[in-house]
């Protein structure tokens, strides 16, 4: 017999931030026990509002299924007298099972044997299984920062306040921190603040609406998009609507009523990106932009509770409140005018950047010379380089400016905006508008050029300086934002397919830091080069690749990362082919002994086999082929090229005595095989690749 089960938890409001996460977790962790408690069900499906996660088992068979296992028991010689009567030991094991001792068996095992028997389990009613799992679901979800409360010392996001436990019209009897579970459940904090009874757990979903509460995260969402457009095209506008901050609208309400308020066209002087962080950031609003995307001098805000009553109250009140926010911020933005970005660079003396590791000032003459340095590493022009080097002085001086002050999420933006206001190359207040960017996994790159120099000086700077100071970042301790500067700079790179090595990333930016720390890390530049690589490999890995493909790659000898996606693309190609079994199967005749050569130089005069003289021949023919394929990117012809050299290595290794008495033709055979592995070391580490090779 199958039912559906409802669990609901209710509680003080859940932080918005952590309220998809919660819902997902739920999902996971139930689904996980429900499974392991051996309960079949048809599907799970986790919901949440700010007061409440709630958890619906459809299909829920009545009872648990039956299982059997193999259990093991004494030995042999401990279960049987000397007469094969069973002992103490065997009677003892067989109870415990509910078997006879006809029905064991004997099993060899580690040079011994042993009693093994049937261990039935029948299944259980859900009314004994669930109150057994379900605390240990909901208590074991990840949360952040929990409260305490309770005598029980009770840790969760919020304290909980009740628990509806139902399956079909019966309650499923449990307790969750202190809290018995009944058919209980509270409506809307203000519309419907009464308690409310639940008659089952398919009625649950009426019963949640007719008390003002919608429990479905994505409903919510589509309630709040349908009213936010139909407000906005009554002002000939749309609403601006980003997921996260729909996401974090839609969790701090249960009952989301739109509405439309306004503002002074005057305030629509002050820059795009100050009135929409004024409305998103500060005020979870949604701008209104007309169809030529300038903004409307209105906005869509999100009530919790009735979409009539009061609600102009409401709408005056917030319009009041995004009146003094913009009257402030009109106020910021005339006094940061009056004084010039250059004149606020030598104030950043008086930032601190990283604690033991200078100020702001210095951060910007070393984000300076970095970038000059980046912009002749890729050949920039002469006025772009230039551009890019003032760029990199003045990227930091905007956060001296009032408006930054008051509005952080701001910074760069608004030092590009005044840097063009002040009369400033485009160029340069682009390169400062942008030199944060990508702030976040899903945030777009810097402009090819001077802004994504500027980008990269920023954060090499940063990364530099932190692991020369010895920083480490694990877990999820990471304050400085280490990973997310790494990831920036991958993402610039391989962006733009920006042809840079580890050296030019890492080398001059280790340099400068040790300006600024007294006692470098010495392993600074190991540990940054790891952890600019494991970004990379975390990219690529993403994108499809298979991840012994991508650390092949990136554990061979080119540095450009920027290359290692479409190295890793053609390798990928070769997975389970003959080819790849021909490429991992020259390295292994060349590499190893390769490696215990004095040198690469050979001399043709003491190539005295002509297997020795026909690989030389062949690698002689095609280096020139081998680096014009590497260097254009044609990495499926470089791999095809190596696929041909192993006829020649294996007759080579065939019929030649490598390790020789004869001491100089031994060197110069090693230093042969020594210069024809280099190829394929260049390209990746063939080691690594074996479990790709078909068998056979």
């Amino acid at each position: 017999m199958r039912g559906d089960y409802l669990l609901e938890i209710g509680s003080d409001e859940i932080p918005a931030r952590y309220l998809p996460g919660a819902v997902e977790d739920l999902k996971e962790r139930a689904r996980e026990a429900f499974r392991s408690a051996r309960l079949r069900f048809e599907d799970i499906e986790t919901y949440g509002t700010p007061r409440r996660l709630v958890l619906y088992v459809r299909g829920l068979e009545d009872m648990s299924e039956d299982a059997v296992s193999r259990v093991r028991g004494p030995s042999k010689k401990a279960a049987y007298d000397g007469d094969g009567n069973p002992t103490k030991a065997l009677l003892g094991f067989c109870r415990s099972l509910g078997i006879e001792t006809s029905q064991v068996t004997l099993e060899g095992e580690a040079g011994a044997e042993y009693v093994y028997g049937e261990k039935h389990e029948k299944g259980r009613p859900v009314q004994e299984v669930l109150p057994e799992i379900i605390p240990g679901v909901v208590l074991g979800i990840e949360c952040p920062h929990p409260m305490r409360w309770g005598d029980g010392n009770w840790r969760w996001f919020r304290p909980i306040r009740w628990v509806v436990s139902l399956y079909d019209r019966e309650v499923v009897p449990l307790t969750v921190a202190g809290k018995a579970a009944g058919r209980v459940t509270y409506g809307h904090r203000v519309l419907h603040p009464k308690e409310t009874y639940v008659p089952s757990a398919q009625e649950y979903f009426q019963v949640a609406s007719s008390i003002f509460v919608e429990v479905d995260g994505a409903k919510r969402k589509d309630r709040i998009l349908s009213e936010a457009g139909r407000l906005a095209a009554s002002v000939g506008g749309r609403p601006v609507v980003d997921e996260e901050l729909l996401s974090e609208v839609a969790s701090i309400c249960e009952h989301p009523s739109p509405f439309i308020g306004r503002f002074d066209e005057r305030y629509l002087s002050l820059p795009k990106e100050v009135l929409m962080t004024s409305m998103k950031h500060h005020q979870r609003y949604f701008p209104v932009v007309g169809e030529d995307g300038a903004l409307r001098p209105a906005f869509i805000g999100v009530r919790d509770g009735d979409p009539e009553a009061g609600i102009e109250t409401v709408r005056k009140g917030n319009e009041w409140v995004l009146r003094a926010r913009l009257e402030d911020a009109s106020f910021f933005f005339e006094q940061d005018l009056k004084v010039p970005l250059v004149d606020l660079v030598p104030r950043l003396e008086g930032v601190r950047f990283i604690k033991n590791a200078g100020s702001m000032r210095d951060k910007a003459a070393r984000m300076e010379e970095i970038a000059g340095y980046l912009a002749e590493a890729l050949g920039l022009p002469d006025e772009e380089a230039r551009a890019a080097r003032e760029a990199a002085l003045l990227a930091k001086a905007d956060l001296l400016t009032a408006m930054v002050g008051e509005f952080p999420e701001l910074e760069g933006i608004m030092g590009g905006r005044y840097a063009a206001i002040q009369g400033m190359e485009p160029l340069v207040a682009k390169a400062i508008a942008e030199h944060y960017m990508p702030k976040g996994a899903r945030d777009s790159i810097p402009s090819r050029g001077a802004p994504a120099v500027v980008a990269l000086s920023d954060k090499l700077d940063t990364l530099a300086v932190s692991f020369s100071l010895g920083i480490e970042v694990s877990g999820s301790q990471d304050p400085l934002g280490l990973r997310r500067n790494a990831l920036g700079v991958v993402a610039i790179v391989m962006g733009h397919g920006y042809d840079l090595t580890m050296e030019d990333l890492v080398g001059l930016p280790l340099k400068l830091a040790t300006g600024v720390v007294s006692e470098p890390s010495p392993d600074a530049r190991s540990r940054l080069e790891a952890f600019l690589k494991a970004r990379v490999e975390t990219v690529i890995h993403e994108r499809g690749f298979p991840i012994e493909v991508v650390r092949a790659v990136l554990s061979g000898d080119e540095t450009r990362i920027a290359r290692a996606e479409g190295m890793a693309r053609a390798l990928a190609d070769l997975a389970g082919t003959k080819d790849l079994a021909d490429l991992v199967t020259g390295w292994r005749r060349v590499g190893v002994l390769g490696k215990g050569g004095a040198g690469r130089e050979v001399d043709e005069a003491l190539l005295k086999e002509e297997a020795e003289a026909a690989l030389y021949r062949a690698l002689r023919s095609w280096e020139g082929a081998l680096k014009r394929a590497l260097e254009s990117r044609d990495y499926a012809g470089y791999l095809r090229i190596l696929v041909e050299l192993k006829p020649y290595i294996d007759r080579c290794l065939d019929e030649v005595l490598i390790m020789t008495d004869d001491a100089a033709l031994r060197e110069n055979r090693l230093a042969l095989l020594g210069s024809v592995a280099a190829y394929w070391n260049a390209y990746a580490d063939f080691s690594l690749l074996k479990s790709l090779v078909p068998s056979g």
